[in-house]
């Protein structure tokens, strides 16, 4: 049970009700039991009605001043037809940006309790209007929500009332005007009231309409605590009391008096007069009336009735009758609240009374309420209860139906505290009657049977078919309290107003309570008043709330050891409780629209569907599917994640905050159309000293339960699933509530942040945030406090929509860089902190201007397809250019989906001048200040000299001061920033900064790998590389800086040596342009960009041969896109390794213009110059690789002799005179130190000695001891004595003394190795083609060459092989030779056409030109074009 005694909040007229149970948005109450968990949510909420009703001026107990007696509760439709033009009133505060507002309703609407100033006048519009009788004879009409008067006319002093007896008003007070019975039509079109007197009205027709909701009621003193007051609670504070006690009249009204009300009187008619002059007969002798029920169908019969129930057992049914007709000018007595009669004047009604039943009168029966003590009508079915019990009556047919005893437990002499009770009658469908009566709850089900009967027609025997209603018993349970009224709830619910005698024994914890509540002066006297909901299957309770209603002043409990209770002074109505038709006739009275509302929330389909009769409301809402019953679930959910315990599923997070990922788009997303939901019941507990408003639980209550948990995730999950139901909760504070939680930025001590939670978060804003452009500056600044929050964040923040400010990216930005240099310091690791370093570039990039994403993805593309680009490296280039095109299309089609949207822009979106241009060749859709974040991050660069501006725009040169590790990141994004702005020559300098001081690490690796290139030419197609090297990564990196220099004609940026400075100084600090491109972009793109870009020296003429034009471009040789060699060369001077490397590179690729000039006998002086500065590096770097140049034992797998490196340079650049051969001779002679058996050099001096040597017998020797002892050749060895056939004996008989002549160090193996060897002479005799034979013939005796026969076999084959080669090159050489004189012997037969003379005697243009070709021209024409398909490759001498 729920005890009922105050909450905290209050609302105004735009809200349902006032929390009941307990305030569930303050986070200091606490909704734990006494078992320490928490309590579950109860479905029903309570608030006290004020508005217009006479409350006294006591803030703590704002009793009724006039008591209520009797009270009764009208369905109203409002309908387009009948609502007034809109308003234009400004619309109610929703208290969010983010909330719904009223409740949205489509086309035909019937279900929505709830209007607003907005709201479309196309709909229909339901509402519930009280009727109250009270003590002084007057009716006021009051909003079940907020107590408002809905009377049309209303006035100042009490809100407007009516009066059954106008002269009620005149005099003062009599018992006999106390209204004693209220009843509504189906359509509350009509209210029937009637006083003790025996006086009645029927006022109407009561024409409703929608009514501004601005305008006050009331006075200021029955209104000091707004429409709704906290049930219980306490009085508002001053400060927001403003704001909580508006007063506004409800959104409906009557829209003007009525026009027909009927007067009449059951009084006796001689004491009718007297009555009315304030006399009368004794109120013993006159029978009183008691209950009432009007005609549900009496605004749509011709005959109107009604039935009166009297204290003396008469059930009477009335007919009325007018003069001319009823409901023509039929009025009379129509008051207003002072006592003035509305105009229209009074007629006399005819009325025709028919006994229904005669039961016990009041003389007959002790205890308890005599008479007819309850009477409902509904369709054809009439019942009423009296002291023997309850009748069903067949109106229709005048018939009686069914008698139900008299419970044995609805007697009142059975509990002391209770001094009277009464039944509770209602037809809740056209066949169910549901009945309260005592402590007994039951309901009865009226069916039509058929039967049959014997009968005689004509004399003979038959059958005859009977019709007839037969009454069974559905439901029937003992209740633990008296039921003062039931009303259904669902079709497995009804609620059940109750009064429980709370009499306990002495020192239970209850009377404390008890005693407790009836000082305070709550209603029922020593009975709780309970208002339970009970499963009709069961019996079960399944909410029990005790509601402490206020008693009236002038109720004292004195003396009393017992303060008994009426039962009959509690009322409980409900909006499934109102007056009805018949089914049947209930569909036929519907419109078509709204017809297919009730279609929809059954879920049927459109006019195809064929629904007879209209299902009752109740049996359209069900309270176990509706958010008031998931109290249960939240409490189990929310227990499940606070179970810490292994075993628990939910134990990693302590709230559901991955709903937002693992539940569908669609139940989270904001719906465009309204969902047609039945709207849930609307009961109203009405005492005689106060009224009460029930309510189910709505979104809101569910939020703030939640919410006391400690459990926003979950809160933040039932308002988006019921969006448009949240009235006094924002979206935006829930959404924050839930991100504070989730990152644990509460107050206090905090768990550690994990990164499950920041990534949840991450992937959470976009769904969450959406539109709101306030909510997203809020949040990115919140990340940006969490170390790595921005990287984590940095592609889910918008970029298009919502349009974000320049500084929250600016910030972004800095706090990102911040991060990313920092944790170098911290020593986080090289890996982590290159990966925030490329995050952070990346983000830049992405928000940077599209034109520079584009002209990114145009140089990552062109370098991924320049020549100079590596095919390993398009792994790493590949996934640079995905990346920017995802970004460029984030950039042109974010748009946000969220479930926020920012009120600033709404309506504005579909404004000229508001879409979004896409700037492609300016930077002005730039998401930050490109310019303002240069100046903010050249601090960082530590400039020592003040003077120097690094924005200035109209320098060329870019300045660093003293640079530290972790600034190297700060330089590329200046570089970055640069090429958005397009000033690529300032880009470029920081590019070359990078290479120059963030990757002095590689450069001895790199100077390693460039000797290693050249040394191992054309040994090995694959160089590896030391690990080193850089070029692998690196390269791919900063590829795009070549395509960059390519495309922009920067290669004048890499010719000035001093480009990161002010001033012309040397700084030992800085490498030059070119040596920072190597370093920053590794050798092998390095070297084909130079060999593509170099040039000749400046201020030289370019020596070109004929056949060359094609491939040479004259016109480009000296632009600005091309390098000269002697300045690249220049700036390598620093790095010697580099310079021999590039010297080289440029001798294999480009020797047109640097060793072969065939128009010039002299070549230019720059051109020498480097000839002898390569010839220096090769004497300081070519002997590392000598080792490499000698050749294995066996010759046989040497087709031809290959030159190493160094003999290539000197066969090319000796002629030209830039190193002369003697110099050449002398520097590796004193290099080598006479050492005669050293391989270094030896393969070059050899060379030197052949080429430009005497040619003497010395030279000669000397030349075949280097090839034997120093390169340890023996192929190069005889194919030099092959060639030197002055010599060639001698050299022979060296050879054979060579192979011959045992070397000590073999040891025991000498005449195995002396085979070895002699066998190698032979096999390189046979391929240099010398003569075997006499090399067989000094074979010395003794020595075994293994293998001899198949090698003598071989070398023969061999040269056999060569000689039918000769032969078959000879023959097609004669064949091409017979083919060229057939072709020539047949132009000479062939004829000419020659072609007369014209009178001037010249000949035709195209016969003079055949004459001035000769028959050889025609022949030397044709053989040129013709291919060449055989020339001699080689010649071998033939022996």
């Amino acid at each position: 049970m729920t005890i009922v005694e105050h909450s905290d909040e209050e609302h105004d007229a735009c809200t349902t009700a006032t929390e009941s149970y307990d305030d569930l948005s303050g986070d200091e109450n606490s909704q734990a039991s006494f078992d320490g968990k928490p309590n579950p949510m109860p479905p029903l909420k309570y608030a006290r009605i004020m508005g217009a009703l006479p409350r006294s001026d006591d803030a703590s107990a704002p009793a009724l001043t006039v008591k209520i007696t009797s009270s009764a509760m009208g369905r109203v439709v409002v309908r387009p037809s009948q609502s007034s033009e809109k308003t234009a009133d400004a619309p109610l505060p929703s208290g969010s940006r983010h909330g719904e507002g009223a409740n949205a309703s489509s086309a035909g609407d019937i279900g929505s309790d709830y209007d607003d100033d907005e709201a479309d006048l196309s709909m229909t519009k339901v509402h519930h209007v009280l009727a109250l009788g009270f003590e002084d004879g007057k009716v006021r009409l009051v909003d079940s929500h907020t107590g408002g008067s809905v009377l049309f006319g209303s006035t100042s002093d009490d809100g407007g009332a009516w009066y059954v007896n106008p002269s009620a008003a005149k005099r003062g007070k009599d018992p006999g005007h106390k209204i004693v019975a209220l009843s509504f039509d189906s359509s509350s079109t009509y209210l029937s009231a009637m006083n003790a007197n025996g006086d009645a009205a029927i006022f109407g027709p009561l024409a409703w309409g929608k009514q501004s909701r601005r305008s006050t009621v009331g006075g200021e003193g029955q209104h000091k605590f707004g429409f709704l007051s906290p049930f219980g609670g306490k009085e508002p504070e001053a400060s927001d009391s403003t704001d909580r006690n508006l007063i506004m009249r409800p959104s409906y009204a009557l829209t003007k008096p009525p026009a027909s009300t009927v007067w009449f009187t059951y009084a006796d008619p001689h004491s009718f007069g007297a009555s009315l002059l304030g006399g009368g007969a004794s109120p013993d002798q006159v029978p009183h009336p008691t209950c009432m029920a009007l005609d549900p169908a009496y605004s749509r019969r011709k005959e109107r009735a009604i039935v009166v129930g009297f204290d003396d057992g008469r059930l009477v049914l009335s007919k009325l009758q007018g003069a001319a007709g009823i409901g023509t000018g039929i009025t009379s007595f129509f008051g207003g609240g002072g006592g003035n009669a509305a105009a229209g004047g009074g007629t006399t009604v005819k009325k025709i009374d028919a006994v229904l039943y005669q039961g016990t009168g009041a003389a007959s029966y002790s205890g308890g309420q005599a008479g007819i003590e309850a009477v409902s009508w509904r369709g054809g079915l009439v019942a009423w209860a009296d002291s023997s019990g309850v009748r069903l009556f067949d109106i229709e047919s005048m018939s009686r139906i069914a008698h139900i005893d008299r419970p044995t437990g609805a007697r009142s002499s059975l509990y002391p505290t209770i001094s009277s009770m009464r039944p509770s009658l209602l037809f809740e469908r056209s066949d169910s009657l549901l009945i309260g009566w005592g402590d007994c709850l039951m309901a009865m089900l009226v069916r039509d049977v058929q039967s049959s009967k014997p009968s005689t027609k004509d004399g003979a025997p038959g059958k005859k078919e009977v019709k007839r209603k037969t009454v069974t018993v559905t439901m029937a349970w003992e209740l633990d309290c008296v039921a003062c009224s039931v009303v259904p709830v669902d079709e497995k619910h009804v609620a059940v107003l109750g009064l429980a005698p709370s009499l306990s024994n002495e020192g239970d914890a209850s009377s404390e309570q008890v005693a407790k509540t009836t000082a305070s002066g709550a209603a029922g006297g020593d009975n709780l008043l309970e208002l339970q909901i009970i499963n009709r299957v069961d019996g079960k309770s399944i909410s029990s709330d005790r509601l402490p209603l206020l008693e009236g002043s002038d109720q004292h409990r004195g003396d009393q050891r017992i303060v008994s209770a009426n039962a009959a002074e509690f009322c409980l109505l409900g909006s499934f409780a109102v007056a009805r038709m018949d089914s049947v006739a209930e569909w036929e009275a519907l419109d078509e629209a709204e017809k297919e509302s009730v279609r929809r929330q059954l879920g049927l389909e459109s006019q195809s569907s064929s629904i007879q009769e209209l299902p009752d409301l109740h049996s359209r809402w069900n309270i176990g599917k509706d958010i008031c019953h998931v109290g249960k679930e939240i409490q189990s959910e929310a227990a499940d994640y606070d179970d810490q315990s292994v075993a628990s599923n939910c134990s990693v997070c302590s709230d559901n905050y991955v709903f937002v990922l693992s539940e569908p788009l669609g139940d989270i997303m904001p719906d465009t159309l309204p969902i047609v939901r039945t709207t849930p019941p609307i009961m109203t507990v009405i005492y005689s000293y106060d009224a009460c408003l029930v309510q189910t639980r709505d979104v809101d209550d569910v939020i703030s339960y939640t919410r006391s948990l400690g459990k926003p995730a979950l809160a933040l999950k039932q308002a988006l699933a019921h969006r448009r139901e949240v009235r006094r909760h924002g979206l935006d504070q829930l959404v924050d509530e839930h991100f504070v939680a989730l990152l644990r930025m509460g107050h206090g001590k905090q768990k550690p942040l994990s990164l499950s939670r920041l990534k949840i978060a991450a992937e959470s804003l976009p769904i969450l945030l959406g539109g709101d452009s306030r909510m997203w500056q809020r949040w990115i600044f919140m990340f940006s406090r969490i170390p790595g929050g921005l990287y984590v964040i940095r592609e889910k923040i918008p970029v298009r929509d919502p349009d974000l400010p320049a500084f929250v990216f600016e910030m972004c930005l800095e706090k990102m860089l911040q991060e990313a240099v920092s944790s170098r310091d911290e020593g986080k690791g090289a890996l982590l902190e290159e990966k925030m370093a490329d995050l952070y570039l990346e983000t830049m990039r992405s928000w940077g201007p599209t034109s520079a994403l584009r002209r990114r993805i145009q140089l990552k593309r062109y370098c991924a397809q320049s020549h100079w680009h590596s095919v390993s490296g398009s792994s790493v280039v590949t996934p640079f250019i995905r990346q920017a095109e995802k970004d460029l299309h984030r950039r042109i089609s974010q748009t946000a989906f969220g479930v926020l949207a920012d009120a600033a822009q709404q309506g504005q979106s579909l404004a000229p001048g508001n879409s979004i241009r896409q700037y492609i060749d300016s930077s002005e859709d730039s998401l930050f200040d490109v310019g303002h974040l240069i100046a903010r991050l050249a601090t960082r660069l530590q400039v020592s000299n003040p003077e120097y501006n690094t924005g200035d725009d109209s320098s060329p040169n870019v300045v660093l001061g003293d640079m530290k590790d972790g600034s190297s990141v700060v330089v590329e994004s200046m570089a970055e920033l640069e090429l958005m702005r397009e000033r690529f020559d300032r880009a470029l300098g920081y590019y070359l900064a990078i290479g120059s001081h963030f990757m002095a690490d590689s450069l001895p690796s790199l100077e390693e790998a460039a000797v290693q290139q050249v040394n191992s030419h054309g040994q090995s197609d694959a160089i590896p590389l030391p690990r080193g090297d850089e070029t692998a990564v690196e390269s791919d990196r900063f590829g795009h800086v070549l395509s960059m220099v390519e495309l922009h004609q920067l290669h004048r940026v890499l010719l000035k040596r001093n480009y990161f400075f002010d001033e012309e100084k040397a700084d030992a600090t800085a490498e030059p342009p070119v040596v920072s491109l190597i370093m920053l972009v590794g050798l092998s793109r390095t070297r084909t960009f130079l060999i593509d870009c170099c040039s000749p020296p400046e201020g030289t003429t370019i020596p070109i041969d004929s056949d060359e034009v094609e491939a040479y471009d004259v016109s480009t040789a000296h632009s600005g896109s091309n390098l000269p060699i002697d300045s690249v060369a220049q700036q390598l001077k620093s790095r010697p390794k580099l310079l021999y490397w590039f010297l080289f590179q440029v001798f294999v690729h480009k020797p047109d213009i640097y060793v072969k000039f065939p128009t010039t006998a002299v070549p230019p002086q720059a051109i020498t110059d480097l000839h002898r500065i390569q010839f220096a590096l090769f004497v300081d770097y070519a002997g590392e690789g000598a080792a490499m140049s000698q050749s294995g034992q066996s010759p046989a797998g040497l087709a031809i002799d290959k030159d190493t490196p160094f003999i290539s340079f000197l066969r090319a650049a000796l002629p030209h005179g830039g190193v002369q051969a003697d110099s050449v001779r002398t520097k590796l002679e004193s290099y080598r130190a006479g050492a005669s058996g050293s391989p270094i050099f030896a393969r070059e001096l050899a060379f030197v000695i052949e080429t430009f040597g005497q040619g003497s017998m010395e030279d000669a020797k000397e030349i075949l001891q280097l090839y034997l002892q120093g390169a340890k050749n023996l192929f190069l060895a005889v194919a030099f004595a092959q060639r030197s056939a002055k010599y060639s004996s001698v050299l022979w008989d060296m050879l054979v003394e060579h192979c011959t002549t045992p070397d000590p160090a073999n040891g025991p193996n000498r005449n195995s190795a002396l085979g070895a060897r002699f066998g190698a002479l032979l096999e390189a005799a046979a391929h240099t083609g010398a003569d075997l034979a006499s090399l067989v013939s000094r074979i010395p005796e003794g020595m075994s060459i293994e293998g001899l026969r198949p090698k003598l076999i071989g070398a023969i084959t061999d040269y056999r092989y060569k000689v039918k080669i000769h032969e078959e090159v000879d023959h097609m050489l004669m064949d091409d030779k017979v083919s060229i004189l057939r072709e020539l012997s047949h132009l000479s037969r062939r004829g000419e056409r020659i072609e007369a003379e014209d009178e001037g005697g010249k000949q035709s243009e195209q016969t003079a030109r055949h004459s001035q070709t000769s028959r050889v021209d025609r022949l030397r024409s044709w053989r040129s074009k013709g291919p060449a398909t055989h020339e001699h490759a080689f010649s071998l001498p033939i022996r």
